[in-house]
């Protein structure tokens, strides 16, 4: 399947990841650089296996929305699978949060 991600939740992994070179001075660039490829790479490949992740169970906006819930990098990712009308099934990631800032 190929997979979507909504605009706020690579600004929500860019402020993360800003912030974390901020205040952690033992945080290094090239190791942020390291960890966004991997996130990037993974939420790439949900595509192949979006069915076998669990409805989201903490986050209230995100159990409403009956939002799937995919698990990388210390991330929680909401996500839905849409089929489309030639019946294609997508992948739609609508939102991040770290597992810091996860309520």
């Amino acid at each position: 399947m190929k997979v979507y991600i909504d605009r706020q939740v690579h600004w929500r992994i860019e402020d993360f990841y800003e912030n974390a070179l901020l205040n952690h001075t033992t945080l290094d660039e090239i190791t942020v650089m390291k960890k966004v490829h991997r996130l990037y790479d993974a939420l790439e490949n949900l595509g192949s296996y979006a069915h076998i992740y669990p409805l989201a169970r903490l986050k209230k906006e995100w159990t409403t929305k009956e939002y799937k819930e995919f698990i990388c990098e210390d991330f929680h990712f909401a996500y839905q699978i849409y089929t489309l009308e030639d019946g294609t099934e997508i992948v739609r990631i609508h939102d991040a949060v770290h597992s810091l800032l996860y309520k």
